[in-house]
């Protein structure tokens, strides 16, 4: 779902400057709070609530619960509400616990409220103060043993709060004209959590955070040796921090008890709760014992665990009243399917961190802030401490709206540094998507456009003045070739445009590119992930439809730039190259080019048809230069036609070109004639006259583009003979044509009846016409 940030204000009556004003201030107020001070949040929390309510109908048309993050909180919320209900009743414990839940309600609305991108930059800069005073707070009370106790309580919130935080204001480093000064502010609040907190919570997050940072930060082939000494380099200076030693010392005592009384440590209690919750895990997974149940059963497994023990008993934690892990929390209290929301829920974020374009500039944000909540909810119950829960929510809304931003993050709208073009299929469809590479060059001119398609399939691109470099893997890399390309791609473009509608493409694209285009067949039942992986989806057309294969892949770029209102973009073919001497020498002015071999049965054009024609021409004078491959199949079509006359009036230079030297070739010919193949599309690229024979394929989607047209180009579905430009195609007048099939069987083995239909005097009639017309 894309929003406009404008749309807010566009229902009925514009919202008044002091609207707007209010709600930059509630959420100043909110980012503030949200690292310190639990009343502020819910001050501003209602205050946005209002304002809202104010221009309802506009909130209303965003429609947020469609974003799929949200969407997914709120089912996540839903079941929780109809869970305790349901096995709780209606009563006051119930809907406080209910209510424990209600920043997932609140995420909507956040994400509405902070589409003005200048309220976006007050949050931010509001939450990195609050988090500053906090940092400071922290260091003044080694200072001072009373308000040291009083934070003590709140160094998970706190840690978890300053770790994320500082690792925003890094991210945001990234990109900046001046970076030292954040960097330096970054390197503050992180040595505040290692220094200043005793909490394990924000050490661990800190160190996965600064993994994540220096893997951002690092070139491709650095990244894996950033991500490993970043946290290195923080847990050499964190052995010099009495906080983390303390923490260090208590982890590795276990369940060890200590003291006068003889009492548990943090650890050792934490271990006792994923003990007892574990238990409950076992006997109530599938329908869970109820989220305001918790606290009783948990009790009650205590008791049956440690009955033999009553001093234990006596001990605080067992009347826990969560298991200070969130996916057990949702596991004993829900059931499965409580975590199954919720992993989703997360999950969701995490792809919706992973579309984000490489060169956004909150790239790689939201995946930290995901990955932070994720290791958090390993050690606490998150959604249900109202610090952690309510800073997580609004970060998240805060960066989806910066994803959502036109004018930020959508490559249509900025610079895109990186492109891969996803072309895995045959020579002649690889030839067709030069119109789009065009488009992609003309609107990003910086940008490096790369290609990747299968081994022996991008010769046609090879010289093309818009194309950077060529990636080729095999049809069939095996896994271990399959790793190497992912390890390749990953993450390194900006943009993938995929032009091929099979899934393989289309999982290469999501390796490759945060932000993803591409096309999807008509009918398939692969299309519901595929749609999930993509940014703007085209639908294939079909064989029998009437957009142009050519024209549907520029239709790619239609929702990024205005490039689909543009006209249709001639298709480029290589750069030519010299002839061999010989064959140049040979070559007469003007001559005809007869390409006979198809490569699948159902497209060829009977050879004894050729055969016919290549004496008509020959009796004509003219001079028949013969093309195809060295491959078997072409080479055994034109054996059967070398033997009708000697060179150099029946010339074979089959087997001895390459793309860039047919290319040559063709310029220098008189006329060009051929079956349904890559190799007409290439001559139709260059400019000579082609007669294209067409049998069962639908001309409307697989015509040869003309190099230039007078004209609109569009081919009709069926018609003896058709021109448009350079080109002129040739159809059966059976009713059946075309069909769309692989031939009358409808296999690539098959014959096509409509192929057989088409004489060789009407070729030679076409063919004098145009040489007629040429001179």
């Amino acid at each position: 779902m894309t929003m406009d940030p404008s749309a807010v204000h566009d229902v009925g009556t514009p919202p008044s400057r002091a609207w707007q004003n209010m709600v930059a201030v509630a959420l100043a107020v909110l980012g503030f709070s949200a690292p310190l001070s639990t009343a502020g949040v819910a001050v501003a929390l209602v205050a946005l609530v209002v304002l809202a309510l104010a221009r309802a109908p506009a909130v209303w048309r965003l429609a947020p619960w469609k974003e799929p993050v949200m969407g997914a909180g709120l089912l996540l919320l839903a079941f929780i509400a109809a869970h305790t209900l349901w096995l709780s009743g209606w009563t006051e414990t119930t809907l406080h616990t209910i209510n424990r839940y209600h920043e997932l309600l609140f995420a909507p609305l956040l994400l509405v409220l902070m589409q003005d991108a200048r309220h976006r930059r007050l949050f931010v800069r509001a939450l990195i103060a609050g988090a500053v005073l906090l940092s400071i707070v922290h260091w003044a009370s080694l200072l001072e043993p009373e308000l040291r106790d009083v934070l003590h309580s709140r160094r998970i919130s706190a840690g978890f709060a300053l770790a994320v935080c500082a690792f925003i204001v890094l991210m945001r480093a990234r990109g900046a004209a001046n970076p030292w000064p954040r960097r330096a502010l970054s390197a503050f609040l992180a040595l505040t959590v290692m220094y200043a907190i005793d909490g394990r919570t924000g050490h661990v997050v800190l160190l996965a955070l600064a993994s994540w940072a220096a893997w951002m930060h690092s070139p491709p082939r650095l990244r894996w040796a950033s991500a490993l000494g970043g946290p290195a380099v923080l847990i050499i200076l964190a052995m010099s921090s009495s906080a983390v030693s303390n923490r260090l010392q208590e982890t590795m005592s276990g369940t060890a008890r200590s003291g006068p009384q003889h009492e548990l440590s943090p650890t050792g209690v934490r271990v006792e709760l994923l003990r007892l919750a574990g238990d409950l895990a076992r006997e109530h997974a599938i329908a869970g014992v109820g989220f305001s149940n918790y606290a009783q059963a948990h009790e009650r497994a205590a008791l049956a665990r440690h009955a033999n023990d009553p001093a234990i008993l006596q001990e605080y934690w067992i009347r826990a009243t969560n298991p200070h892990n969130e996916y057990l929390m949702q596991l004993v209290g829900g059931g499965v399917l409580a975590l199954l929301l919720f992993v989703t829920w997360l999950g969701l974020t995490f792809r919706a961190a992973l579309r984000v374009p490489a060169s956004a500039a909150s790239a790689g944000m939201l995946a930290g802030v995901a990955l932070a909540f994720a290791i958090g909810s390993l050690f606490n119950s998150m959604l249900m401490d109202f610090v952690e829960g309510h800073l997580y929510i609004a970060l998240v809304a805060w960066l989806l709206a910066e994803r959502r931003d036109p004018a930020s993050d959508v490559p249509g709208h900025r610079d895109v540094r990186r492109v891969l073009v996803i072309a895995t299929r045959q020579i002649g469809d690889v030839l067709l998507t030069t119109p789009l590479i065009r488009k992609v060059r003309g609107r990003w001119p910086g940008a490096r456009i790369e290609v990747l398609g299968f081994s022996g399939t991008l010769g046609m691109l090879r010289g093309n003045a818009d194309v950077d470099a060529l990636v080729e893997t095999p049809s069939r890399p095996g896994w271990l070739g399959l790793c190497a390309l992912v390890a390749r791609l990953w993450r390194r473009y900006d943009l993938a445009l995929v032009t091929d509608p099979g899934d393989r493409a289309h999982l290469l694209g999501w390796v490759a590119a945060g932000c993803r285009n591409g096309i999807i067949p008509a009918a398939s039942g692969s299309n519901w992930w595929k749609r999930m992986l993509l940014d703007q989806v085209v639908v294939a057309a079909g064989d029998l439809g009437t957009v142009h294969v050519a024209t549907e892949k520029q239709s790619l770029l239609a929702a990024l730039t205005d490039a689909g209102a543009e006209p249709a973009t001639a298709v480029i073919p290589p750069a030519a190259a010299p002839l061999p001497a010989a064959a140049s020498a040979a070559l007469a002015p003007d001559a005809v080019v007869i390409h006979a071999p198809s490569m699948w049965p159902y497209k060829q054009w009977p050879l004894g048809h050729f055969e016919s024609l290549v004496k008509a021409l020959l009796a004509d004078g003219r001079q028949v230069v013969l093309t195809g491959s060295a491959g078997e199949r072409d080479q055994s079509c034109v054996a059967q036609l070398r033997a009708l006359a000697p060179p150099p009036q029946l010339l074979d230079l089959s087997g001895q070109l390459d793309f860039n030297q047919l290319v040559t070739l063709f310029q220098g010919a008189a006329l060009y004639i051929g079956p349904d193949t890559s190799v007409t599309h290439l001559a139709a690229a260059t400019g000579v006259p082609v007669i294209a024979i067409f049998g069962p394929t639908n001309p409307m989607r697989w015509a040869p583009w003309p190099r230039r047209s007078d004209e609109p180009i569009a081919f009709v579905r069926a018609k003896a003979a058709q021109q448009v430009g350079n080109v002129t195609v040739l159809q059966s007048g059976l009713p059946c044509v075309p069909c769309g099939r692989a031939g009358c069987e409808d296999h690539r083995q098959s014959r096509s009846d409509c192929l057989i239909d088409i004489t060789p005097q009407q070729v030679l009639e076409q063919a004098r016409a145009l040489l007629a017309s040429r001179r």
